[in-house]
């Protein structure tokens, strides 16, 4: 993501340029391209949108929140923290926003305004395992300041500690026979790869035989952990570098499966989803997840060599023979 800082006339044309365009716009149509631009991690395109938007109709707060989401993308945590300050104006007590904030703050280093603002969002709502996670993130932010060695000897505990944890409900979930296949696989948190802008939480890396959960997660609730680490466990048992709709779609099941059996009233935005989607009916998570997963990359195939296991998938055949069954190879499996 760039800084606008560089860029301002680069930007600048561009202002004017939607500008005319958006002259006869509605404002939801507006606010509608600017949320999909938003969700493609076209940021400044998104700000420019919501900028048209908020000066057609100043009174909606909404569009402040909007406009702070588009100026974190950019990196400008002053404008974003502007932005999200007038939304809380009206709505004090949004605890998403509230943590959208707090992040902000963290991110441009003002740990305890953060922290302040993790802490209300967790007094509104302390099943919020995101505001929870956040505040233990932030408490050791600030120890790193005037002690740098005791907060990473610190850090590194809870995670060992909490990773310990949340494999163990996830064998307990799976099955010892299924985990006995992962033995040999290495757990650990660690940096994550990006697809469309956005960090990985967890993944699967064959060439290195290892689970890896963002260290954006070392504070997460062990449950929380334990659904990803689910989730990858159905990739890392396959023991191969391919994934496909249908295995992505098996592992989202588990993970969701998982979650309504043992979220134990911890909320997690992304395991919720996940699991509302799932109540709804499997159909409907699948077809989410194959929507998704084509988007990332529409070349990826519809099954895989164990997914379904199927004896007439035969691996490896010739190319003349294989054109029909080709399935792309991936380093990385998220």
């Amino acid at each position: 993501m760039l800084s606008i800082t560089p860029n301002i006339l680069k930007y600048n044309t561009i202002a004017q340029k939607y500008s005319k365009s958006f002259a006869g716009s509605d404002i939801s149509d507006l606010i509608s391209n600017g949320n999909k631009a938003l969700n493609e991690n076209k940021f400044q395109e998104a700000l420019n949108y919501y900028k048209q938007a908020n000066t057609k109709a100043p009174d909606d707060k909404s569009v402040y929140r909007k406009m702070a989401k588009a100026y974190f993308g950019l990196k400008d945590y002053a404008s974003a923290e502007q932005n999200f300050n007038i939304f809380l104006e009206s709505n004090p007590n949004d605890s998403e926003c509230l943590i959208e904030l707090g992040e902000t703050q963290r991110l441009a280093g003002y740990y305890q305004k953060a922290l302040a603002n993790f802490e209300k969002a967790y007094s509104l709502d302390n099943t919020n395992d995101l505001a929870h996670r956040k505040i233990l993130e932030t408490k050791n932010n600030q120890l790193s300041i005037y002690n740098p060695a005791l907060a990473k000897i610190q850090k590194q505990e809870y995670a060992e500690k909490n990773l310990k944890e949340a494999l163990n409900m996830t064998v307990k979930y799976m099955g010892s026979e299924y985990m006995k296949g992962l033995n040999d696989v290495t757990i650990c948190f660690g940096p994550t790869a990006s697809m469309g802008g956005t960090s990985n939480i967890a993944q699967w890396e064959h060439y290195k035989n290892a689970i890896t959960v963002s260290d954006a997660y070392t504070y997460a609730a062990p449950q929380v952990i334990a659904a990803y680490l689910s989730h990858e466990s159905v990739h890392a048992h396959d023991k191969d570098a391919y994934t496909s709709v249908r295995e992505e779609q098996d592992a989202y099941e588990v993970a969701a499966k998982f979650w309504m059996k043992n979220s134990n009233g911890v909320k997690d935005p992304e395991m919720d989803y996940a699991a509302d989607l799932y109540k709804q009916s499997a159909q409907s998570l699948s077809a989410r997840v194959k929507e998704i997963y084509e988007l990332r990359d529409p070349s990826i195939a519809q099954t895989s060599p164990n997914h379904p296991p199927t004896k007439s998938f035969i691996f490896n055949k010739p190319k003349k023979q294989a054109a029909s069954q080709s399935i792309k190879q991936y380093d990385i499996i998220a």
